[in-house]
């Protein structure tokens, strides 16, 4: 069975989305569209954090043992969707539920071509749950962000301090210099940094 999954919004990296998404699927097609319109998705600015979150996605069906391959498309998402499940023969169109007009549209635009009428699934997951998921993801990558920026301040007042440091015994075999006179080479090999 060959499944396409349209990436329409960032939450379809859920687990429980993945395994009902893929079950009894050989081969898994992933689908990003990229849109100028404002009410898309994915906006031509979002175009790093897309494949990004496109290559999470692939990571996810691959520990499933799926054969998966990736599409980035520019252009009409609905148009690019039955595009590429048309071309591409695909048994089902799996889609992560949303509670909004764009999804709703979208779905009834997939729905007034024949041929994919039957193919469409619609999967619904507790978006709230996938949301609180993602906010302490995002709440724990901040923390390592937030640790590893105080470290690095760590580090570079620990070598601030050596160089501190090192700068005072320079200082220090100088006076000894000076006060013991300058004679040649000979006279300062005594004095040595410690």
């Amino acid at each position: 069975m060959k499944v396409l999954i349209p990436l329409l919004s960032k939450h379809e990296s859920n687990e429980e989305f993945i395994e009902k998404a893929v079950r009894k699927a050989d081969e898994v097609l992933l689908l990003i569209v990229i849109e100028k319109e404002d009410s898309s998705f994915l906006k031509a600015a979002d175009i790093s954090s897309s494949t990004h979150f496109l290559e999470k996605v692939k990571k996810m069906i691959g520990k499933k043992r799926k054969k998966c391959e990736e599409f980035t498309e520019w252009g009409e998402t609905s148009t690019k969707i039955k595009n590429t499940a048309i071309i591409n023969n695909v048994d089902k169109i799996a889609l992560l539920k949303q509670e909004n007009q764009y999804f709703e549209d979208l779905v009834k635009k997939l729905r007034e071509e024949k041929d994919l009428r039957n193919k469409i699934e619609i999967i619904k997951v507790d978006l709230e749950k996938i949301k609180e998921e993602a906010s302490q993801e995002k709440n724990k990558e901040n923390e390592k962000k937030k640790d590893s920026a105080e470290e690095q301040k760590t580090e570079e007042k620990k070598e601030k301090i050596s160089e501190k440091e090192e700068i005072k015994k320079i200082k220090s075999i100088a006076n000894q210099i000076i006060k013991t006179g300058f004679k040649g080479i000979d006279s300062i090999k005594k004095f040595r940094l410690k």
